[in-house]
């Protein structure tokens, strides 16, 4: 007779983890019991000691589908000679609680909702233990059906006896319903007239056959929808959301994933996930319009996560699914604002009476090789799980960045970095994120002691912590924008030693009251030192010139060039046609140092060399240029520019830039192509990278690097970097747990705020 305690840590609650140990004990024949603690699932097991290692074997392999287990540790103890095995009452330290995230539909109630013979056949609500919504429909926890939307629906007979049955698949799925008892669907114009229909979303699904561009709410909001393959639907569409050429997202069943994308086995793993997020995959010659994403090599594709999906997928292969929302506005949740915001874009709005309590964006990302999956934006399917932290914190709010925004809640070891809140640049966006700071104090239970913000003054998100700390006994801190982003890399990787950092990016507040961008760092969790970056470089106008990329180009060109910029006339010999005014206006604010920033930024490098190509002059969304940059460049290309590294007073080494514009005027100029050149811009930017990387190395004898910042979304540079410096003996870090983009800076935020408490707390 043996004894064994189980302690199993992950996500392993809210998604029948406890049923499922209470089954396999059950049917080994073993005692004991589960339950649910701070630190995740304990389980003290009791029998023959062959059957609990058996037992042990098939936790991990027959677990439930939408648990993620990170770790299980067992401890031999003395046997108590119980009975039977129980499922105990849940053990938390005080104010502990844990969310799940909308989970993708699964593969049991996707055999059931095909099934005509099964009470659920084609039933759009379908859910059970391992599937459905969570997170979204949540009002306050504990995580009860009373605590949820789903309270409004009274459960039949039939669900009630499911939800009862520990043998159940169903056994406290809190959102279990069916047609008798569950909620519907309604099929509306736009103006709020329902059509009477007894198959609304049959009669959706006419319309956008038809041509039609409807919204169709969904588990975390509504998206705006349409034929995919109709091209002049699509362009209507473009003009209807003010979006000339930033990709839209398509949405298609697994068995013609093929037929548009080019997709891995790997790749095919994660876009199948319980996650299901939108996965970026290479571009196939196929029937959907070029129009959803005008040259790019790579369409943003998901498959289906809610059941209605699968019913709209049947009549309509390829399904357009954009967010719908205002411009940069949160996602919109209700047929309130469907009604006044989309008035004129969309023509009838498919919706259900189950309430969206919290918005939930798709989770977007890309597969980076022998890495896992890389993530743009962290929402559906992710939040609010909790990322470890790598040391203990105080009950702290970071307000993260004024772009991209998320903010993270932590205590302890546990950080709750919010789902993507957006930029904090219009009022609807502020109030979402004052919103989910409230639920998130009040679902996680913690009341900050420390409010962190970014260093620059005018962000709102500083000036939010300013306003908290008003009149509070709390303490606040300012931390650098690209240390955040290095330390947070730090962190979700767990390194505690001294690495090199490069944050590439477009814009941060630096210490020196520049534009910092391009940075190299020595450093710990603890403690960052900037020792490389790129010249200062003016940018007229701040904004205005990242909007327009040929005035970085003129500012640029006319900074390492002077007066030759005009006298060899470089705008006719590159074909550029600038305005001539426009460059007398850059010229003078450059010469008097009006309305001038400086900057070091990677990203506006990029934006330059992308528009002295002609690639693209003005861009309609962010980073449009440099991701055209991108697009453009040949494979297999592996020569690169001449570079100039030399050292500043404060003993930085600094990349000047005058030998690579040079070179690539020259290669303009010899009628070299631009696939060529942009391959060979990128391949600069890896050899000086890997050049500082080395004398780092040398100097301080620091062999770890970890990337990142927004730039490092370019897969042909990231592949390329980490290639390199493997090859150079280099211990290369990604970000796998964040966005490598500004949506990780709350996180790092933390740490930075924490790291000297953390030190001296341990004394």
């Amino acid at each position: 007779m043996a004894r064994s305690l189980v302690q199993v840590k992950g996500i392993v609650q809210g998604v029948g983890f406890r049923p499922f140990v209470y089954r396999l004990a059950y049917r080994l024949n073993l005692v004991g019991f589960v339950r649910n603690t701070s630190y995740g699932v304990e389980i003290e097991i009791e029998g023959n000691a062959k059957r609990i290692k058996e037992f042990l074997k098939r936790l991990s392999l027959e677990k439930p589908v939408a648990s993620i287990i990170e770790l299980i540790t067992v401890k031999q103890i003395p046997p108590r000679r119980e009975k039977r095995f129980v499922i105990k009452q849940s053990k938390f330290a005080e104010g502990f609680t844990q969310i799940s995230p909308d989970i993708a539909t699964c593969k049991d109630c996707l055999k059931e909702f095909f099934n005509p013979a099964d009470r659920r056949f084609r039933f759009p609500f379908i859910n059970c233990t391992n599937c459905g919504p969570r997170y979204s429909i949540i009002y306050n926890t504990p995580y009860d059906r009373k605590q949820t939307s789903m309270k409004e629906f009274k459960m039949c007979l039939d669900c009630e006896n499911e939800f009862r049955d520990i043998n159940n698949r169903r056994f406290h799925a809190q959102p279990d319903c069916c047609f008798v008892c569950g909620p519907e669907f309604s099929l509306y114009r736009i103006d709020g007239k329902k059509i009477k229909t007894k198959d609304p979303i049959g009669e959706a699904i006419n319309l956008i056959k038809k041509g039609e561009i409807i919204a169709i709410k969904g588990i975390g909001g509504f998206h705006i929808a349409c034929d995919a393959t109709n091209c002049s639907t699509v362009k209507k569409l473009r003009v209807l959301k003010n979006r000339p050429t930033k990709p839209f997202a398509i949405m298609v069943n697994e068995k013609d994933l093929g037929k548009i994308v080019k997709v891995t086995s790997q790749e095919k793993k994660m876009i199948k996930s319980l996650v299901a997020p939108v996965m970026l995959l290479e571009k196939k010659k196929s029937e959907v319009c070029e129009e959803v994403a005008p040259n790019n090599p790579y369409l943003g594709v998901m498959l289906p996560y809610a059941p209605v999906h699968y019913l709209f997928l049947e009549k309509i292969p390829f399904l357009v699914m954009t967010s719908a929302n205002i411009a940069d506005e949160p996602l919109i949740k209700e047929d309130t604002e469907i009604k006044t915001k989309l008035k004129r874009k969309v023509s009838f709005y498919l919706t259900h009476n189950r309430k969206i309590i919290n918005r939930c964006d798709d989770s977007v990302g890309f597969y980076l090789k022998e890495r896992g999956f890389s993530i743009i934006r962290r929402s559906r399917g992710y939040v609010p799980v909790p990322i470890e932290l790598p040391l203990s914190v105080r009950k702290t709010l970071a307000t993260g960045p004024y772009l991209k925004n998320t903010f993270t809640l932590a205590d302890k070891k546990n950080a709750y970095v919010s789902p993507h809140i957006g930029d904090l640049d219009n009022s609807e966006t502020l109030k979402f994120f004052y919103e989910m700071v409230e639920k998130y104090k009040r679902w996680f239970k913690i009341e900050p002691e420390l409010i962190v913000h970014d260093l620059h003054p005018d962000y709102l998100s500083t000036k939010i912590a300013q306003e908290m700390v008003k009149n509070k006994n709390l303490e606040i801190k300012g931390v650098q924008h690209h240390i955040a982003h290095i330390v947070s890399c730090l962190g979700e990787n767990k390194i505690f030693e001294k690495a090199i950092g490069i944050a590439f990016d477009g814009t941060g507040y630096g210490i020196d009251g520049y534009i910092w961008g391009s940075e190299f760092f020595i450093g710990d969790l603890y403690q960052q030192k900037r020792v490389a970056h790129l010249e200062y470089l003016p940018l007229p106008g701040g904004e205005e010139s990242i909007k327009k990329p040929y005035r970085i180009a003129i500012a640029y060109l006319y900074k390492i060039f002077g007066p030759d910029l005009i006298h060899k006339d470089f705008t006719k010999i590159l074909h550029l046609n600038y305005p001539l005014k426009e460059i007398d206006t850059i010229i003078k604010m450059i010469d008097q140092n009006y309305n001038l920033a400086h900057t070091s930024s990677m990203g506006r490098f990029f934006d330059c060399v992308s528009a002295i190509l002609g690639i693209t002059r003005e861009i309609t969304y962010e980073a449009e240029a440099a991701i055209n940059l991108e697009y453009v460049a040949k494979k297999g290309i592996k020569d690169y520019y001449s570079y100039e590294i030399g050292k500043n007073i404060d003993d930085e080494f600094i990349v000047h830039i005058f030998l690579i514009l040079e070179g690539i005027i020259n290669d303009i100029r010899r009628g070299i192509s631009k696939n060529i050149i942009s391959a060979k811009f990128h391949n600069t930017v890896v050899q000086f990278s890997l050049d500082i990387a080395r004398k780092l190395r040398r100097i301080y004898g620091v062999n770890t690097v970890v990337l990142s910042g927004g730039v490092f979304q370019n897969r042909y540079l990231l592949n390329l970097m980490i290639r390199r410096f493997e090859d150079s003996d280099f211990k290369v870090f990604t970000h796998h747990k964040l966005p490598t983009n500004d949506g990780c800076i709350s996180y790092g935020q933390v740490i930075l705020g924490n790291g000297n408490w953390e030190i001296r707390s341990s004394k």
